[in-house]
């Protein structure tokens, strides 16, 4: 008895000691006309110049009906690829100002491919910041969500914001998974602290993100957290599919330029996180290597800096990036850079919450059956959910959208469905 009392004491005064490590910084109060402009003014810059596909049909301008406390969160977390190494991570926090806060909904948003490191959810709201424009889908999102009564919390994964010196985390499954559990019960020991009783919890994410919700919730349900609903938009649950897609079946009217940076951060990233040293020069042609290393490390000199990396590749197909042993499907599929894109995936799972997949017809980087892959597994897996009594995992198509315009109109779409969970 004396021992199993001592080893409790130890379990408290560790979990004390580790929630105490978080550091919630109040960065600002918004108000819910700030919000609105956020949700108006912002969301119309965001898409300016972009032309929707037939049938595409631009959500009404969503409104807040509160004001929100910012906050920006420094928490001590560890990098499961690496032994438990060490990491300060950073993240965002947003409370509803309302009467009554004891048992709010919280929503954790994981947020999408961004150019610069600091265009993260922790320095979304800082308007004097050069990263300002490039964080807008926090803002939007903070808006949706926590103006209108839910917390939210977004991670800026390993890699980016407060560790931008750390090497970034892309599509690297078990690093972001910690990255938002840690701020998870972070947040959570913090909200207590202030009244505040989580009443259920809600998931959210966009393109990469979106791949990050459905690992978030694998690794939620896997250690007892009960979720609420679960919704992404553009999400690329299996990396090795949608990368393998884009590489030897392109869409030449569709395909979005940019992609080559979708291969550089993945390639750099498993080097750093998995290895080998060499797996990026055994993988990329050597005309490339140090352009796609620029990429990664963001050692170019802004927008034009990038363009200038871009301008140098020429008009090379996406997958003369690779060697050229492995221009070949087959070949590439049996690469140490294959093999770990598959282990990224986040949809072979037995859902639990209730997943709503939204995907763009129209989506210049994920293709639609990427985008509602987890649905179709989970058919495949089990049938229709809904015919069994339990929750149906669903895949909704945004007609016309393009990447953007699917975020823009799964977001509001996918609140309205929450909304009918909460108590």
């Amino acid at each position: 008895m004396r021992l199993i009392m001592v080893l409790l004491c130890l379990m408290v005064a560790s979990t004390s000691a580790w929630a105490e490590q978080a550091v919630f910084s109040l960065v600002k109060t918004v108000t819910a006309a700030e919000l609105n402009q956020m949700l108006d003014k912002e969301r119309a810059g965001f898409i300016a110049g972009m032309t929707p596909g037939d049938g595409y049909e631009l959500p009404p301008v969503s409104t807040a009906s509160n004001g929100v406390e910012i906050y920006k969160v420094s928490y001590e977390s560890r990098i499961p690829e690496q032994n438990g190494k060490k990491i300060t991570a950073t993240g965002l926090l947003v409370i509803p100002v309302v009467e009554d806060k004891a048992h709010l909904p919280l929503i954790s948003y994981q947020h999408g491919t961004v150019f610069g490191k600091q265009e993260v959810p922790s320095v979304s709201f800082d308007s004097g910041s050069p990263s300002y424009d490039g964080s807008y889908e926090s803002r939007y999102m903070a808006g949706l969500f926590a103006g209108n009564g839910y917390v939210m919390m977004a991670a800026d994964y390993f890699g980016m914001g407060g560790s931008a010196q750390s090497p970034e985390a892309f599509f690297v499954k078990a690093s972001t998974q910690r990255a938002s559990t840690d701020l998870y019960w972070d947040a959570k020991s913090f909200l207590k602290g202030k009244g505040i009783e989580p009443a259920q919890i809600y998931l959210g994410g966009w393109s990469l993100g979106g791949l990050n919700t459905t690992g978030l919730q694998e690794r939620m349900e896997s250690d007892g957290i009960p979720l609420t609903a679960v919704f992404t938009a553009s999400a690329p649950s299996d990396p090795f599919a949608a990368l393998s897609g884009l590489l030897f079946y392109p869409r030449p009217k569709l395909d979005a330029p940019w992609l080559n940076t979708i291969v550089a951060l993945t390639v750099f990233a498993y080097q750093n996180y998995y290895g080998p040293a060499d797996l990026a020069a055994t993988t990329l042609d050597p005309a490339v290597y140090d352009g796609m290393k620029a990429i990664y490390d963001r050692s170019y000199d802004g927008v034009d800096g990038f363009r200038a990396i871009m301008t140098g590749f020429g008009n090379r197909a996406l997958a003369d990036y690779l060697r050229p042993e492995l221009r070949d499907p087959s070949r590439f599929a049996n690469s140490r850079y294959a093999e770990l894109l598959r282990q990224a995936e986040t949809y072979r799972q037995n859902f639990k919450a209730p997943l709503r997949m939204f995907y763009g017809s129209q989506d210049e980087v994920v293709k639609p059956m990427i985008g509602q892959i987890a649905a179709i597994y989970q058919g495949i897996l089990i049938g229709n959910l809904s015919q069994q009594g339990g929750n149906r995992v669903d895949a909704r198509e945004v007609k016309g959208a393009n990447h953007r315009l699917t975020f823009i109109a799964a977001a509001p779409a996918a609140k309205a469905w929450m909304d009918t969970f909460r108590d």
